[in-house]
């Protein structure tokens, strides 16, 4: 049975990046000052090079955690989390490249992390993600399961790393209609293009494709463009959405 067939009415796609959790404090990777212009990708986010560098690895996502520890939910991912209550998560799905738990921590009942998250661990060895023990992530943490030790790394995906959560991207451009809706948030569009989430006939400047950014990228793919915060951005099309949510 389609997922189609549990609900009526259209649905709402949420693709967020780093500027959703901005204005909680939580430093972009790509825009502005960010991460990847201070750090290299290739020693500590480099799956093909991650092993050899395992101590700058956990010390880099161990500062993520720390930077992050004093972090709120801001006002947009209470409105995503509040909207997926009202119509559900089969209606409104929620997709972000973040790996922080801001949308969950602020109500969200399902949330896809494209690229893993600073909760988890990862053992190469046998492939099993398990939950971290403790704040921070830790060097001697063995494989619940086959005890491997070096081959244990954060539960973010690396660049040259297989992200599986990526299918979901695909369902979406097979499963979107004319009638849903599709709002980027806080994006670069550098990693993820619109090309690879929206469907061949809604890549032009359709009505209900919706992006919101302080700098819009690839903006000849949205009907409407929000050059603003997240938070105000989704203010100002928060009655626009829930009209055509309810047709």
């Amino acid at each position: 049975m389609s997922s189609a067939q549990h609900f009526t009415g259209p649905r709402l796609y949420v693709f967020s990046g780093a500027g959703l959790s901005a204005e909680s404090g939580i430093p972009t990777f790509r825009t502005g000052g960010g991460i990847w212009r201070q750090e290299s990708i290739d020693e500590v986010c480099n799956f093909l090079t991650w092993r050899r560098n395992r101590e700058a690895v956990f010390r880099f996502y161990n500062q993520r955690i720390s930077e992050k520890r004093d972090a709120r939910p801001n006002e947009a991912h209470q409105v995503l989390a509040a909207w997926q209550s009202t119509w559900g998560k089969e209606r409104v799905r929620l997709i972000t490249q973040n790996i922080d738990d801001m949308l969950e921590r602020a109500g969200a009942q399902h949330v896809t992390h494209l690229h893993g998250d600073m909760h988890s661990l990862l053992c190469t060895s046998c492939d099993l993600r398990f939950p971290k023990d403790g704040e921070e992530y830790r060097l001697e943490t063995a494989c619940p399961r086959c005890g491997e030790v070096e081959a244990v790394k954060p539960g973010v995906v690396f660049f040259h790393e297989a992200a599986p959560e990526y299918l979901k991207l695909h369902r979406m451009q097979h499963e979107m209609t004319d009638d849903d809706l599709f709002i980027a948030i806080g994006t670069a569009f550098q990693v993820v293009s619109p090309e690879s989430m929206l469907p061949r006939e809604r890549r032009r400047p359709h009505e209900r494709n919706f992006l919101i950014d302080p700098e819009p990228r690839r903006a000849e793919f949205f009907g409407c463009v929000e050059p603003e915060s997240a938070t105000v951005g989704l203010r100002n099309l928060e009655s626009r959405v829930h009209a055509l949510m309810s047709m």
